[in-house]
């Protein structure tokens, strides 16, 4: 393969990261979910729960043992290359190795943030639970109705919960107070993504099977590309509008 090649095969891999098939509509779309999307939709939900749930337990290997994180880098990394070299039809091994390496990677995040950014590993496990309680609500939502918007408003509900919270913390004026804000400013962020991420999925079930493993590996990957896309369609629309 030479490098002319490689490189459009480069800028069409970008191209297709920050455009996205679906459109305003689609993002806009409250309709209810059929059963086939629903069970689709759960399973995902499911997933990203029990993820979340690993790299909230791994991060406390930190406290644990100093050196862990250090270990856990290179095991995360082995896990990955496992997972990879795993056939997809193997969905049970798949979810093995994925969940092993979610939990080492807990604890590389704990790790990372101590050494690079100072951060201690207490805001960084606040993080991850808040994370994975959003993650929980959305499943729970999910199991009790088909409806969009009832699983969205439940989205909703608990990001006023969080802005009630920054604002007890505004008000008690602790230590801790800006990092607390900058935590639940992440979390309300974060449920916004998820809405669209779980937006995403529900169009991309039209077109075929959703490999719940992958989009439980890959939803933060993506986070850059689904929120540039919606930034573009929004300012779109908004130009449309005023012409």
């Amino acid at each position: 393969m030479n490098f002319s090649k490689m490189k459009d095969e480069a800028i069409n891999g970008v191209k297709w990261y920050f455009n996205r098939n679906w459109n305003r509509d689609d993002v806009m779309n409250m309709d209810e979910i059929s059963d086939e999307l629903h069970s689709t939709l759960e399973i995902v939900y499911l997933s990203l729960f029990c993820a979340m749930l690993s790299i909230t337990c791994g991060s406390t290997l930190q406290w644990i043992s100093i050196t862990a994180g250090k270990y856990s880098v290179l095991y995360f990394v082995a896990k990955l290359i496992l997972l990879y070299l795993t056939p997809p039809e193997r969905v049970k091994m798949r979810i093995i190795i994925s969940m092993l390496a979610e939990y080492s990677f807990g604890s590389t995040v704990g790790f990372i943030c101590s050494y690079l950014f100072k951060i201690e590993n207490r805001f960084v496990f606040r993080l991850l639970v808040g994370i994975t309680i959003g993650i929980g609500n959305l499943w729970h939502q999910a199991i009790k109705t088909k409806d969009r918007r009832e699983i969205y408003t439940g989205c909703l509900k608990y990001c006023i919960v969080i802005v009630v919270s920054m604002i007890s913390f505004f008000l008690l004026e602790t230590d801790t107070t800006l990092r607390m804000i900058a935590i639940h400013s992440v979390l309300i962020l974060l449920m916004g993504y998820l809405v669209l991420y779980s937006q995403e999925i529900l169009y991309d079930a039209n077109f075929g099977d959703i490999s719940f493993v992958n989009c439980t590996f890959t939803v933060f990957f993506h986070f850059p590309g689904i929120m540039i896309h919606a930034t573009r369609l929004y300012l779109q629309g908004e130009q449309q509008e005023q012409n």
